[in-house]
């Protein structure tokens, strides 16, 4: 069964953000399909719709996505028959939603619906899911002032988000900020250790 990742990337971003990512999936052996999709003008439930019908008929899907990409990741693997269903990476996604999505609740207009929809909440059951979640914690604490994010946290979603309800030992924290953490070498070599073996392992 041919084996394809699907990355995506996060609110009010393209997906020329994630290029260098891809490029690095491509080069451990992996067929790679980045997907813009328009992330400011739907909520999520909106954009899954949006982006399942983009996904290939066919064939075994990974999902590699930053931030609200993260998220989206995976809703669409859950969508997806269990045969279909390959690993999910998260890089700094909002599973339990980030306090600063609430503060900048009055930027709404420009960042659109989705954000509401990040505001905090408790989280979802995603035991069903192979996935692994990377946490930034590149954020000087004094800094919590602003976005009101308590303990670590890589300038817009906390460690405890970022982690969701992945298994304690599919998790991983680096020093790195959120809007270019997908970018971060360390963090690329995260992702193909876990699409290749499950695993962040060697980093």
């Amino acid at each position: 069964m041919e084996e394809t990742v699907i990355i995506l990337h996060g609110l009010g971003r393209r997906g020329a953000s994630m290029r260098k990512l891809a490029t690095a999936i491509e080069a451990v052996g992996f067929k790679d399909m980045v997907l813009d999709y328009p992330s400011t003008s739907h909520d999520i439930d909106t954009l899954i719709d949006v982006l399942c019908a983009q996904l290939p008929p066919e064939g075994r899907l990974h999902f590699v996505g930053h931030s609200l990409g993260g998220i989206l990741s995976k809703k669409l693997a859950k969508r997806l028959d269990t045969t279909r269903r390959g690993r999910v990476v998260q890089i700094g996604a909002p599973n339990f939603g980030s306090e600063l999505a609430a503060r900048a609740g009055v930027f709404s207009k420009v960042m659109g619906p989705a954000l509401a929809d990040l505001h905090p909440h408790e989280g979802e059951d995603d035991s069903a899911l192979d996935m692994g979640a990377i946490g930034g914690t590149a954020a000087p604490a004094a800094y919590s002032l602003i976005t009101g994010i308590d303990g670590e946290n890589d300038g817009k979603v906390s460690l405890r988000s970022a982690f969701g309800h992945a298994s304690e030992d599919k998790t991983l924290a680096l020093p790195v900020a959120h809007s270019l953490m997908m970018q971060d070498k360390r963090v690329i070599k995260a992702v193909t250790n876990f699409l290749q073996t499950g695993q962040f392992s060697d980093i």
